[in-house]
């Protein structure tokens, strides 16, 4: 049997999306072949002015009226993928007028829907079109069209609302990705579970700063701007966790970062004056201060990141568990737009990490070579418990 799908669309924009691409949904052994020939079945993705068509055809018959409607839907999934492309295209509003799903026998059915794509999408927020095409791979490429998809699906809802849960679920999505089948992380022998492990791991990478200039940059004006409050937030943070002065540098994991930025050493400092009545240096509480100190480095800036992503781990770990509220419900309180800020810095590193894979750096894995038959796949074990259980929402 075979099916149609109809999105008619509007944005404002003289340029006109033109592009043929295939969404990979099955994969097909041949038995009758003594080599058991492997083919990939796809449906064809359309892109035309104002409208996108989705075409292909299945041997059992299709019920249109909920083939789109379950989770696992490939026709849900496609048109999700097609809208995802298209927005990161153009950028712009995007309206969608309707979805129609049709099939040979004359049926037609129309696809409710929502409209997600109604806001613009800043440049900063886009993801290479050349990374997305790898979520209509599922087949081919199913590590890395799932880690991107998800991205792209707190995309959209991001731009909305700034909220922190979709930041740090697209941040999920990639230090998971990266500490999974980096080169340099996948034998690392750590449990592969934590995410503290995986994000400390990940911002040590050699070079990772080219890859978070962005982001990067985005830290660096927070702290500028927000020294204070970024204080405030870390003080009230080892208050609610009662903190000891043995757990401090290990809690705010200068074990790991060995900050050196003398911005982020202030505020090290002064915590440490103010929550534990300690003049540094005392090296129970953080070794080689003063040597690191006396540098007064305006480099290692990535500090600013590291320690960003770390106090986001905690409030997330608060949300989590029912420890903090929704500080935007209703009317926002005090602490609201100052998690909107680190939620954009945190969906900022997300983005940065997408655009920035690079296919040697996973070639231990081999998750990006589709032919691969001894293809590292993580994905059906690994990735989905790491990423549905450690979730906020699913």
């Amino acid at each position: 049997m075979n099916f149609e799908v109809l999105i008619k669309f509007n944005v404002d924009s003289n340029e006109v999306l033109e592009k043929e691409i295939n969404f990979e949904y099955y994969k097909h052994v041949n038995s009758n072949n003594e080599d058991k020939k492997e083919e990939i079945l796809s449906d064809t993705v359309v892109f035309t002015k104002n409208q996108i068509v989705i075409k292909g055809s299945r041997i059992s018959p299709i019920d249109i009226k909920n083939c789109w409607r379950t989770k696992r839907s490939n026709y849900r999934r496609c048109i999700l993928s097609s809208l995802f492309y298209l927005y990161n295209y153009y950028k712009n509003s995007i309206k969608i007028e309707s979805i129609t799903i049709f099939d040979d026998l004359e049926n037609k059915e129309t696809i409710p829907f929502i409209q997600e794509f109604d806001l613009t999408l800043p440049a900063s927020f886009s993801v290479d079109l050349s990374k997305i095409e790898y979520i209509f791979k599922t087949i081919s490429f199913p590590e890395l069209s799932e880690a991107v998809y998800r991205v792209l699906h707190n995309q959209a809802q991001f731009v909305k609302n700034k909220d922190f849960y979709f930041a740090y679920k697209s941040f999920n999505s990639m230090y998971t990705f990266y500490y999974s089948y980096h080169n340099q992380l996948m034998e690392i022998g750590d449990d592969n579970t934590a995410d503290k492990v995986a994000i400390t791991s990940l911002l040590k990478l050699p070079g990772i700063e080219s890859s978070l200039e962005e982001s990067i940059s985005l830290a660096e004006k927070f702290f500028s701007s927000k020294f204070d409050e970024m204080r405030r937030l870390i003080y009230v943070w080892l208050m609610n966790e009662n903190v000891g002065e043995t757990q401090f540098q290990g809690v705010i994991c200068d074990r790991d970062f060995h900050y050196q930025n003398k911005n982020v050493l202030k505020l090290i400092e002064q915590l440490t004056s103010s929550f534990y009545n300690i003049t540094l240096p005392k090296n129970s509480v953080i070794s080689k201060f003063t040597k690191r100190n006396n540098a007064q480095s305006d480099e290692y800036k990535i500090n600013y990141l590291q320690l960003l992503a770390i106090y986001a781990v905690y409030r997330r770990n608060k949300l989590l568990h029912g420890d903090h509220v929704d500080p935007t419900f209703l009317f926002p309180d005090v602490n609201a737009d100052i998690l909107s800020e680190i939620a954009v810095i945190i969906f900022q590193t997300s983005v940065d990490l997408v655009n920035s894979i690079n296919e040697p750096d996973f070639e231990k894995s081999k998750i990006m070579v589709a032919t691969a038959k001894d293809k590292f796949n993580f994905l059906t074990i690994s990735l989905p418990i790491f990423l549905n259980c450690r979730e906020i929402f699913q």
